[in-house]
């Protein structure tokens, strides 16, 4: 079974051969392998053998002394299909493509305006907070409508809601001004191609908030950062109507620990998150150079020896 068959099957709810994974390195990780291995080109990627690569839209930055409220750069034709190019590519080896990540509509409200100016507007100016967020979401469409033009199996969307133990915001602020914006992309995805598979991001505690991305038909939820959420809760409640993509403590499982610990953990987690697909293994968040390197190869060796179908993935 070719990687992109095995991300599919298993986001379709059913058991592929073995559990699906993939990590994002930092850039100081990426050094590192091509140093263990002499070789200065390699790609973390393949030689791990991860079953997903992400494609790149580059958006030009802000120019100085523009308003970065007025800086709204739209995808060109022909990026788009140099996209498509490489999506092509990347399926013919057998695959699976998502497209990479943009900030969504609230931290975008909070690059443009602050933390605590995007947290007081619904209550000091709910006009420019309306229009505002009219005007992110119309951006985001383009962006993330241009991954699905250029035919990535998985669109990665989001918005960083959640604290360690708590939303960011009541539910009720997120239902009445953010809800509504993540309905108009998902439903102007669906009209693009109504097979793509969107991923919601999102770090931190977001268990409030399933009931309402699962009504808005998103496929997957991402990051499912073990530290702040219970796992086991979210398979036995959910895991039905929502695939997770993570769920490998970066804190817990991975940073300052033994490769054995990592074994271990990685173990537990493929215990109550594989059983009956809908699972993509992977760590929370990217790594970064907390995490050691021995703990990274753990973190491969344990997938593929735990993560394997119908062994003890299927006694949970």
């Amino acid at each position: 079974m070719d990687s992109r068959t095995r991300v599919m099957k298993t986001l379709a709810h059913e058991i592929p051969d073995r559990v699906p994974y993939n990590l994002r390195p930092s850039d100081e990780m990426v050094a590192r392998l091509r140093k263990e291995q002499s070789e200065s080109a390699l790609d973390f990627a393949d030689f791990f053998e991860h079953d997903i690569r992400y494609v790149y839209l580059q958006l030009p930055d802000c120019p100085a002394g523009v308003d970065i409220t007025e800086w709204v750069p739209r995808p060109d034709p022909g990026d788009i299909d140099v996209c498509r190019d490489r999506v092509r590519l990347l399926h013919k080896r057998g695959l699976a493509v998502c497209g990479s990540y943009f900030c969504g509509v609230f931290e975008q409200m909070k690059e443009w305006f602050g933390d605590v100016g995007t947290l007081t507007m619904p209550f000091d100016n709910p006009i420019l907070l309306e229009n505002a967020l009219d005007r992110i979401t119309d951006w985001k469409i383009s962006i993330y409508g241009a991954y699905v033009q250029a035919g990535v199996d998985i669109v990665w969307i989001g918005d960083d809601l959640g604290m360690q133990q708590n939303l960011i915001m009541r539910p009720e602020q997120y239902r009445k001004w953010y809800r509504p914006c993540h309905a108009r992309i998902v439903n102007e995805l669906r009209k693009i191609r109504p097979e793509v598979r969107i991923a919601f991001h999102c770090c931190g505690f977001v268990t409030t908030l399933i009931p309402d991305l699962i009504e808005l038909g998103i496929d997957i939820l991402e990051a499912v950062q073990a530290e702040c959420m219970d796992i086991r809760f979210l398979k036995k409640e959910y895991g039905r109507a929502l695939s997770f993509w993570g769920g490998v403590g970066a804190q817990s499982v991975l940073a300052r620990t033994t490769p054995e610990e990592v074994m271990e953990g990685v173990h537990r987690t493929l215990e109550i998150m594989a059983p009956g697909g809908g699972y993509i293994a992977a760590p929370c968040h990217t790594l970064t150079e907390e995490v050691e390197w021995e703990s990274v190869i753990a973190f491969h060796q344990a997938v593929r020896r735990y993560g394997v179908y119908p062994a003890e993935v299927t006694q949970n």
